[in-house]
């Protein structure tokens, strides 16, 4: 009889235990793709700085123009 009750008892316990993990889980991935998303906003903020200062005749030698770098960096971060 003992043997049932504690059974249950771990069975509980087990359940409770891996509710638990999962929360801890799912707050984890949250947190790194918030993480994630924020850093690739601040590497775009910090691109579209250094291409700003570049001349004119520097971004044609790389390809682009002042209007390639104002449509491809002028978008919100949560795009």
């Amino acid at each position: 009889m003992n043997n049932i009750i504690e059974n249950q008892i771990d069975e509980c316990c087990s359940s409770a235990m891996q509710a638990v993990k999962k929360r801890r889980n799912i707050f984890i991935r949250l947190w790194g793709k918030a993480y994630r998303c924020a850093y690739q906003w601040n590497e775009r903020r910090k691109t579209a700085y250094t291409l700003e200062r570049l001349s004119s005749a520097q971004l044609k030698d790389i390809g682009l123009s002042r209007d390639d770098i104002k449509r491809d960096y002028s978008r919100p971060f949560w795009r």
